[in-house]
């Protein structure tokens, strides 16, 4: 086995992890396949860093890359689009273990220089992205304050400014 193939068997891994992702996506909850969207463009990230070596193409570097930066801005503008973005423990431990374990070994690799450059920072990008989005967030939708209890309907609840002491005094309108 050379090591093109070995980088190659490598890069199979997150694509079968990308299997039953897409399944879910197809078949889930709304918020459910924003989730799978985020791990999907994860794990497709990381085939390609890997198959960019197994295959001796560096321009898959830049696929990755690309990727790596619209991908989580792609999920936080469908996040707004359905209210917010629930929490994903998935892609977050995927992140953490998955973007390393592939990284550090494609920059021992890649020795000393540009490519190895590039592969550290899809990485942290990688990282970055899907540790935004996989935080969760709340409803983006805001709620007007309700009334005190004690306030007496019809009226507005918040103190009026007082009048100034040169001005001749208001008189009583409906409201007051």
């Amino acid at each position: 086995m050379s090591a093109s193939e070995g980088w190659l068997a490598a890069a199979v891994v997150p694509l079968l992890g990308l299997l039953p992702v897409l399944w879910y996506a197809a078949t889930g909850a709304p918020s459910s396949r924003l989730v799978a969207q985020n791990l999907a463009q994860l794990l497709g990230a990381l085939a390609l860093l890997l198959s960019a070596q197994g295959f001796g193409r560096p321009d898959y570097l830049d696929v990755a890359l690309v990727l790596a930066v619209l991908a989580p801005a792609g999920t936080l503008v469908y996040a707004r689009f359905l209210g917010g973005l629930p929490p994903a423990r998935v892609v977050r431990w995927t992140a953490l273990v998955g973007v390393p374990s592939a990284v550090v070994p494609l920059c021992v690799a890649a020795g000393p220089g540009r490519q190895a450059v590039k592969v550290l920072v899809i990485g942290a990008l990688l990282l970055a992205g899907a540790l935004v989005t996989s935080g969760g967030s709340q409803s983006s939708t805001e709620t007007e304050p309700e009334p005190e209890p004690d306030a007496e309907p019809g009226r507005d609840p918040r103190p009026r400014p007082a009048p100034a002491p040169d001005s001749p005094p208001r008189e009583a309108s409906p409201r007051d």
